[in-house]
């Protein structure tokens, strides 16, 4: 063999090494040759997945994604909102009250921040605090709804109506966002001090959630105060308000394992998610108000908007600050994901099961198909739908419903005895503090 075929032939055979080893290193079980792995995945969780600015597929069953349901507000059923801070839930609180087109409409003041929203038969369709206030406490979460809803309407709702189907429906947001904009609320002097955080009936103690201030709120609070401090209820917010607090001893976990109280804060959180008979995603205003009119079968008025000029969008926020907020938000980052998966999961669903997208519902047939069904359901009472929310706290709407005729029942009711003010005394020195939205 000569010299120079010998050269060519170990050229080559360097060539389809060095080729393999950037194979091995290029491809890591992903598509190479034309292959692909059954179960590879660009990234490893959902948090991996968020900081890529990606989505990781979830598998959910059929009755996960068809979540169709109609609503006779006129007969057993009650919307639920659990409204948590700074998610878009206090736009969306007035879509319901303001917007929805129901039959008759909710009574609303100027000026007053709680509308009557009565059915013909003076049943209560609508617990909120835009309908019925604070009756389970100030932005209650799932622990304390799920403990004070019911008594609330056995001792205040019309004494005909035994049973009733609860309806929780409820607004999410990127967990980046959102924390910047709860930020951003407390330092305008928010404190949300009156929260009762009531759980397996008691409240939590200022040595279980103390405060993260000494003054009367904290107004012009920095960044690196606001995240510095380890009790801020802002952390992983969305997560513990709709998790079973009671899972993790509600909020005395200094005999527990911080990985157990996570992980099961996380998963109960999903759990319950999956549950609720709607959730929207902030994010995607067209889809939520395409989703919640289906879903119910009912509308809103006028549509949603989406807005992207937000109090959050005007500050300057360095990438340091984004990471940091990010990884303090671990939980609330990892059930986003998941829930805006099973969110744009439900929307393709949809849009199968009807044969036309949410381009074609909004272009074409919203308003047609709604005059039918206005036709087909007028002697059955009201159906009904869900919110939608936006990140602005603006005044609320126009839309001035007329007054409804016949007895009206007050819409200030009563709270239930063991949800009345049971702060320990220390708690209660600061309660005279701001309520936000």
């Amino acid at each position: 063999m000569s010299t120079k075929f010998r050269n060519i032939l170990i050229g080559l055979t360097l060539m389809v090494l060095v080729f393999c080893l950037l194979s091995v290193y290029t491809c890591s079980g992903s598509s190479c040759f034309g292959m692909t792995s059954p179960t590879a995945a660009p990234f490893k969780n959902d948090f991996d997945a968020y900081l890529q600015g990606k989505l990781l597929k979830h598998s959910f069953s059929q009755s996960s994604l068809d979540r169709s349901r109609h609503v006779n507000l006129e007969a057993d059923d009650v919307l639920v909102y659990l409204h948590i801070q700074k998610t878009g839930g206090a736009t969306f609180g007035r879509h319901l009250v303001h917007n929805l087109d129901v039959q008759p409409p909710c009574e609303c003041e100027p000026g007053v921040k709680k509308c009557e929203c009565f059915t013909r038969n003076n049943r209560v369709w609508l617990f909120s605090r835009h309908s019925t206030g604070w009756m389970c406490g100030v932005h209650a979460d799932w622990t304390e709804l799920h403990d004070c809803v019911d008594e609330w309407f056995q001792e205040n709702d019309v004494k005909s109506r035994k049973n009733r189907r609860y309806h929780y429906i409820t607004f999410l947001r990127d967990p980046l966002p959102r924390f910047l904009s709860e930020w951003q609320h407390v330092r305008r002097g928010a404190t949300w001090k009156a929260a009762r955080l009531h759980c397996n009936g008691h409240e939590a103690t200022l040595e279980e959630v103390p405060f993260c201030y000494t003054g009367e709120d904290w107004t012009d609070v920095t960044f690196e105060e606001f995240i510095s401090c380890k009790h801020n209820l802002a952390f992983n917010r969305m997560t513990r308000m709709l998790a079973n607090l009671t899972k993790v001893n509600c909020y005395d976990w200094s005999s527990l394992e911080p990985a157990f109280v996570n992980s099961t804060l996380l998963a109960s959180a999903k759990e319950n998610l999956l549950e609720f008979a709607f959730f929207g995603i902030v994010e995607e205003q067209r889809k939520t108000q395409f989703l919640f009119e289906r879903t119910f079968g009912l509308r809103f008025i006028e549509n949603f908007e989406q807005r992207e000029n937000t109090h959050v969008s005007r500050i300057d926020i360095t990438g340091e600050m984004q990471q940091r907020v990010i990884h303090a938000n671990g939980l609330d980052v990892q059930l986003y994901q998941y829930a805006k998966d099973m969110f744009l999961q439900r929307v393709r669903a949809m849009e199968k099961k009807l044969n036309y997208t949410v381009e074609e519902y909004f272009e074409s047939i919203r308003d047609g198909a709604v005059e039918e069904e206005e036709e087909e359901t007028v002697d059955e009472g009201r159906m009904f739908e869900d919110p939608l929310d936006d990140e602005a706290e603006e005044a609320g709407g126009e839309f001035s419903p007329p007054r409804r005729s016949g007895p009206v029942r007050s819409s200030r009711r009563g709270e239930s005895p063991n949800l009345r003010p049971m702060r320990t005394l220390q708690r209660r020195q600061h309660v005279e503090g701001r309520e936000g939205s």
